[in-house]
C-alpha cells in the first residue's frame, strides 16, 4: 500500500514517466465523445498507449495500475484547433532580444501548460514548433500532440509581414531575409511560384496542414481588416501544393469576400471568420469546409490584446471592435447552416495565457449546450485533424473518443461537464487525472 501511494504521489509531480503496461480505470462515469449522455459505472482498460477495453466490469490484468474513479466523470482528452505554442513573446522581442533557444524553452513550457489544462492534442497554426513536436512525441518534454503548420504564408503587406515602417523589402533592397522569416515564423511571398516554394518548404519540414494569411489582421500594423490577401491563383497554388501531399490549407480571414475567395480556391478551413455573412456561410456549408471561430475574445481583458498593459492603442482597438462586432452573428449563422464547427481558441501570449483557451468553453455557452461544445473540442476537432490525410502523424489510434482502439488520452473530472461546462473551466479544482498516450501526466486522486 505504501509503495502504491508513493507511485501515485510521484506521478502527480513527475513528467516523462514510463507508461504502465496496463492501466485500469474503474467505477467511472464515461462520456465517450459521441454519446449524448454518460455511461454509468464503467471501466476502461489501457494497454500501452491505446484503449483496449471499455465495459462494466473488467478484471485487472496482472501488474496493472488500478485507479478507482469513484463515480467521477471520464472524458476524452480535449483538443484546441488554433494555437501558437511558440508565441509567448511579442514579435519585436523575438526578433531583437530573445535567443532562439530561450524562445524554444518558453514554447515547451506553453505546451506543458496546455497539457495540464486537459488539452492532449492541438493544431498549431503558425510558428517554429517542428522541433517541439518531435521532442514531445519522443517523450523528452511534456505536451499535447501537435499538428504543426510551420511558417505563416503571407503576401507582402499581409498579416504575416512583420517588418517595421522603415524596413525595406529584401526583394527590392537585395538585403538579408527578415529575421522573423529566418527563424521559421513566416514566409513573405508574392506570386504563384513563391507561394508554391513556401508551401513546399513547410511540407518538407513536416507541416500537417498549411496556414495562409488571406486577409487583414488585428495584430499587424499595415493591413486593414477589410483587405483581401493573395489572389485566387496564389491561393489555388497553396491548395494544390497541399493536395499533392494529401493535406489541406487553413486561412486567417475575417471578411465575407475574403472567405468566398478562399473557399472557391479550394481552402478547407476558415479560421476566425467573424465578419462572415449568409452567402459566405452557405458557401462554406456547400463546400463542406470547416469554421474555427473564437468567442472568448468578446470576454478578454485589455491585457490579452496588450500584455502587461491596461489599455489598447486606438488603432488596435478599432480593429478589435470591428472584428468582435460580428461574433454573435457568426455563431448564429454557424448554427443556422449547421456547418462543420471546430473548437479553436487562438489563446496565446505571455506564459499563463493558455488559460484563456478555457474561457472559450464559457463563451460558447451563449450559443451552444455543454454537450455541443464538448463535442466540438473532442470528436469534431478530430474530424478536422483527419483532413491531414497521409501526412497525419497520429494514425495508430483514434483521437477524441473513448473506445477500443483509440489513443489513451483521457481526463477524469470531479463533477459532470455535460451538465455544467464550468467543471472544465476550473481544472485546478476539478481535473483529477490526466492520461495522455497511456502515460499518467497528473493524478490528484
Amino acid at each position: 500500500m505504501k509503495t502504491m501511494a508513493y507511485i501515485l504521489f510521484f506521478a502527480c509531480y513527475t513528467f516523462g514517466l514510463t507508461a504502465q503496461s496496463s492501466i485500469l480505470i474503474k467505477n467511472a462515469n464515461v462520456w465517450d465523445g459521441t454519446s449524448n449522455q454518460l455511461n454509468i459505472s464503467m471501466s476502461v482498460l489501457i494497454e500501452k498507449n491505446l484503449i483496449a477495453q471499455v465495459a462494466k466490469n473488467i478484471p485487472a490484468p496482472e501488474g496493472a495500475l488500478v485507479i478507482d474513479g469513484s463515480g467521477k466523470t471520464l472524458i476524452p482528452g480535449l483538443s484546441d484547433a488554433h494555437v501558437h505554442l511558440a508565441s509567448t513573446l511579442g514579435l519585436a522581442e523575438i526578433r531583437n532580444d530573445a535567443d532562439w533557444m530561450y524562445t524554444a524553452i518558453r514554447a515547451a513550457k506553453s505546451a506543458e501548460n496546455f497539457l495540464l489544462l486537459g488539452f492532449t492534442t492541438v493544431r498549431d497554426l503558425g510558428g517554429p514548433v517542428f522541433g517541439l513536436k518531435r521532442a514531445i512525441d519522443e517523450g523528452l518534454t511534456p505536451g499535447p500532440r501537435i499538428y504543426p503548420s510551420g511558417a505563416f504564408i503571407s503576401q507582402t503587406s499581409g498579416h504575416g509581414d512583420a517588418r517595421n515602417a522603415n524596413e525595406p523589402s529584401p526583394y527590392w533592397s537585395g538585403g538579408q531575409m527578415h529575421p522573423i522569416d529566418a527563424l521559421g515564423w513566416s514566409f513573405v511571398v508574392d506570386g504563384v511560384p513563391e507561394v508554391l516554394k513556401a508551401s513546399r518548404e513547410n511540407l518538407r519540414k513536416g507541416a500537417t496542414q498549411l496556414k495562409v494569411m488571406a486577409g487583414g489582421g488585428i495584430g499587424s500594423d499595415f493591413d486593414p481588416i477589410h483587405s483581401i490577401q493573395f489572389t485566387s491563383e496564389e491561393l489555388q497554388a497553396a491548395v494544390q501544393a497541399a493536395a499533392d501531399w494529401d493535406t489541406y490549407v487553413a486561412v486567417h480571414i475575417y471578411t465575407a469576400p475574403g472567405i468566398i475567395r478562399a473557399l472557391n480556391a479550394g481552402v478547407k478551413c476558415i479560421d476566425h471568420g467573424h465578419l462572415i455573412d449568409d452567402g459566405a456561410m452557405a458557401l462554406l456549408k456547400e463546400k463542406n469546409a470547416w469554421l474555427v471561430p473564437q468567442g472568448f475574445w468578446t470576454m478578454a481583458p485589455a491585457s490579452f490584446w496588450e500584455p502587461g498593459k491596461d489599455s489598447i492603442p486606438p488603432a488596435r482597438l478599432k480593429k478589435i471592435n470591428e472584428v468582435l462586432d460580428g461574433t454573435a452573428r457568426e455563431m448564429e449563422l454557424a448554427k443556422k447552416y449547421k456547418v462543420n464547427l471546430a473548437f479553436g481558441s487562438d489563446a496565446y501570449g505571455a506564459l499563463g495565457f493558455e488559460e484563456y483557451a478555457l474561457m472559450e468553453f464559457t463563451a460558447r455557452m451563449q450559443w451552444f449546450s455543454p454537450l455541443e461544445v464538448l463535442k466540438q473540442a473532442t470528436t469534431e476537432n478530430a474530424r478536422l485533424f483527419s483532413l491531414s490525410g497521409k501526412t497525419n502523424p497520429y494514425t495508430e489510434g483514434k483521437l477524441g473518443v473513448i473506445e477500443v482502439g483509440a489513443y489513451a488520452d483521457v481526463l477524469l473530472y470531479e463533477g459532470n461537464p455535460l451538465e455544467d461546462i464550468q467543471v472544465i473551466v476550473h481544472p485546478t479544482e476539478n481535473l483529477k487525472l490526466i492520461v495522455k498516450d497511456g502515460k499518467i501526466v497528473k493524478n490528484a486522486l
